[in-house]
């Protein structure tokens, strides 16, 4: 039965929202920017031209479609902050303000890398994909910690949470604090 709140039909479509807001995206970033001009004819023929790439990409419209909702989810929490602390009387000081753009980008580029990693992860490795060359007979390790599979997400946990990593991560962490306390009192 027709429902006026059926949106399956939509899903067809999804491609071209996608390109259309590549487009969109990119135009208003070389607007503001403007790092070839106030031409709009030129601006809007190289953000045509991004968003028509994307056409023959079917990993990139993946990419651009699983990342955008955590962009989307990061601005309504941003906006949020912004609008209790203003309802409430206080402001963020201005070295908040200033930085904010670099966090953004920061866990923008974070997103995006594992948004990549889990749309190409699976097919990046000899041993993954529908290739699946590993004989289960010879796989040493064969618990839950084994990287010798053809499930990219248990690889990927089993290898970031793997004791000699987590211990990397520690000693970055250590380390980049250090430089930063160094530094602060020099």
């Amino acid at each position: 039965m027709a429902s006026l709140l059926d949106i399956s039909l939509l899903g067809y479509f999804s491609d071209i929202f996608v390109i259309v807001f590549v487009f969109t995206a990119t135009y208003g970033i070389l607007l503001v920017k403007s790092p070839f001009g106030t031409n709009k004819g030129l601006n809007a023929l190289i953000a045509f031209a991004v968003s028509f790439m994307l056409i023959f990409s079917k990993d990139a419209i993946t990419i651009v479609k699983n990342t955008v909702p955590w962009f989307i989810i990061i601005m309504l929490v941003l906006v949020m902050a912004l609008m209790v602390t203003k309802s409430i009387g206080a402001s963020w000081t201005s070295t908040i303000m200033e930085s904010m753009g670099t966090w953004i980008l920061v866990i923008g580029i974070v997103i995006f890398v594992i948004n990549l990693g889990f749309s190409l992860g699976p097919s990046a490795g000899p041993y993954l994909g529908s290739n699946g060359s590993i004989n289960p007979d010879s796989v040493v390790a064969g618990s839950s910690g084994d990287v010798a599979s053809n499930n990219y997400a248990q690889n990927f946990s089993a290898t970031l949470f793997h004791p000699k990593v987590l211990a990397l991560i520690l000693i970055f962490i250590i380390a980049i604090f250090s430089v930063l306390l160094i530094g602060y009192w020099i």
